[in-house]
């Protein structure tokens, strides 16, 4: 990752928010929110399932769209600049940003899925990740969790920090927010490429893309399969059938991610300067 220096002073007044602290507290909003939302939602599931009616995921989706939208409420409401960047940039900058975010989730898999895991989160894994969750996936989750861990936590961390404390600070909550080990694990480093393509073009949409695009991709399962996603494992790997054909494919990644690095710098030299970070 880059280390740039900020163009201008750091300002670590309590009118940027969050601070750190302030970001660890915001997840565990989230989570709060999460649980009071959920909680009521809770009787039509168990109603419905008892009964053989199918809500398509509804309740989920209501729960999650209603908990971020408190959080990111309470968030704004304490930032001194309530704006949020979803600023134009340079159009070659998406498709870059989307072909890196694929070779990141193919250089991450091996590691992530050599990580043992007990039999118990197996199960609940194997229940929570299903069809159901497809729309709360692929639609709602790259626009809240980005509206609330770049476009407020990061934008804030910026305004605070050096761009490689905030970057790598930001990721974690980010990973910490999935809770689940594995994905929290998938998510830090994922959270790491979207925090350095949010801090150098200063603007949601290339992130939000860069978020769909996983997502959407780690729901394509669901479409020719009725069982629940298996995160655990090593999807790439299995569709190759090849060790040594999989080893030239991660190492084609690194390349890959290295080109989409050198690419992006060069479409955006002067994006960072356009916000007071």
């Amino acid at each position: 990752m880059e280390t740039v220096t900020n163009t201008t002073p750091l300002d670590t007044t309590a009118t940027n928010y969050p601070s750190i602290k302030q970001g660890w507290i915001l997840i565990l909003i989230l989570i709060g929110w999460t649980i009071a939302v959920s909680l009521p939602l809770g009787i039509p599931m168990y109603l419905a399932k008892e009964n053989g009616i199918d809500l398509y995921g509804i309740p989920e989706f209501l729960a999650y769209v209603l908990s971020f939208w408190l959080t990111i409420r309470y968030a704004q409401k304490r930032r001194s600049d309530k704006t949020l960047a979803f600023g134009v940039v340079p159009v070659a900058v998406y498709p870059i940003a989307a072909v890196g975010m694929l070779a990141i989730g193919v250089l991450a898999e091996p590691l992530i899925t050599a990580i043992p895991q007990p039999e118990w989160l197996e199960k609940a894994m194997e229940e929570m990740f299903n069809k159901k969750i497809i729309i709360t996936a692929v639609l709602a989750a790259p626009i809240l969790e980005e509206i609330l861990l770049r476009g407020i936590v990061l934008d804030g961390f910026l305004k605070r920090y050096s761009p490689t404390k905030a970057i790598i600070w930001s990721a974690v909550l980010f990973g910490v927010m999935h809770l689940i080990p594995l994905q929290a694990l998938n998510a830090f480093f994922l959270g790491l490429a979207m925090g350095w393509v949010y801090y150098r073009t200063c603007s949601l949409w290339p992130v939000i893309l860069m978020h769909f695009v996983n997502n959407a991709l780690s729901s394509l399962s669901f479409l020719s399969d009725d069982s629940s996603i298996d995160i655990s494992a090593n999807t790439t790997r299995q569709l190759i059938g090849n060790d040594t054909t999989y080893g030239l494919i991660l190492a084609a990644c690194v390349f890959v991610l290295w080109g989409c690095y050198v690419l992006i710098n060069r479409l955006t030299p002067h994006r960072i300067a356009t916000r007071s970070v």
